[in-house]
């Protein structure tokens, strides 16, 4: 892997891929690497929720993107540094920003985006949308990374959203990364043996916080958890970090006969047992 890491955080819906970002970018940080936080999402813009006193007054990942050419001093320029850490920077969309705020971007434009920042960061992070049709930033993020960290939640929402991206994990493009599956925001009553089976494996579980929940309501995530409750977490980021370590830094992590999850057909059949059970239907 170059020691320039690309990771794409990626999943389904409400998984927790935008808290898992930051949290990986502030344990980088405490390494004293330097971060580069790119928030893709102009769907449902979080560079507010993460940094709103700073992002208020700060351009927008779509001027960036939008403008006639691309440089590193265009991307230090737009890139917000953030209070909490001298090792954190922070680009993404504003407040009220949508998808039709900024005129269209070519594939060639996100290549560049991606390989200029790869060169003024330590670590690069995108926190991708989940919807990949309406965001090519996020495609050219999985296709370039070096690492992909795969979130997932213990709920049929995830596993529906999984089997209907199964087959596109599969295409070529995305098969330069290495992928680590994650499960987030386990709850304690939640089966999250049973899940990892049907997800073909997880190498990280991140457990449910409910202080992670306040910073988030109170757009304070970029503070620091801790106590008791938080020490589960933290060890989860912690085992999570030396998965996307450099080979030279820590210990590779195993190697997956298949990182796209079990197959098609043996996803669906246990997604129709689960609404089986769920209708109480047990013929």
């Amino acid at each position: 892997m170059n020691d320039k890491t690309l990771i794409a955080v990626w999943g389904s819906p409400s998984s927790g891929k935008t808290v898992t970002a930051v949290k990986l970018a502030q344990a980088f940080a405490n390494r004293k690497q330097n971060v580069l936080l790119l928030c893709s999402d102009a769907l449902c813009p979080s560079a507010a929720t993460i940094a709103p006193k700073g992002s208020a007054n700060h351009a927008s990942l779509g001027e960036l993107l939008s403008l006639p050419a691309l440089s590193q001093d265009d991307i230090l320029h737009y890139a917000l540094p953030l209070d909490v850490s001298p090792h954190i920077a922070l680009l993404g969309y504003k407040k009220g920003d949508n998808s039709f705020s900024y005129a269209t971007y070519s594939r060639e434009r996100a290549v560049d985006l991606l390989t200029l920042a790869r060169h003024l960061a330590d670590v690069v992070i995108v926190d991708c949308s989940s919807y990949l049709s309406a965001d090519l930033l996020s495609v050219i993020a999985l296709e370039l990374a070096d690492q992909v960290v795969r979130i997932h939640s213990c709920d049929l929402k995830s596993l529906m959203f999984f089997a209907s991206y199964l087959p596109l994990l599969t295409d070529h493009r995305f098969r330069r990364s290495s992928v680590v599956p994650v499960l987030s925001k386990v709850k304690p009553e939640q089966d999250s043996n049973e899940y990892s089976q049907i997800f073909g494996g997880i190498d990280i579980t991140l457990p449910h916080l409910v202080q992670i929940e306040q910073q988030v309501a109170a757009a304070q995530l970029l503070e620091d958890c801790s106590g008791k409750d938080a020490a589960a977490y933290l060890q989860g980021i912690h085992s999570l970090i030396h998965h996307l370590l450099p080979a030279n830094q820590a210990a590779p992590p195993p190697k997956r006969t298949n990182s796209s999850g079990p197959s098609l057909s043996y996803f669906k059949n246990v997604l129709n047992r689960l609404l089986r059970t769920n209708r109480g239907d047990h013929s």
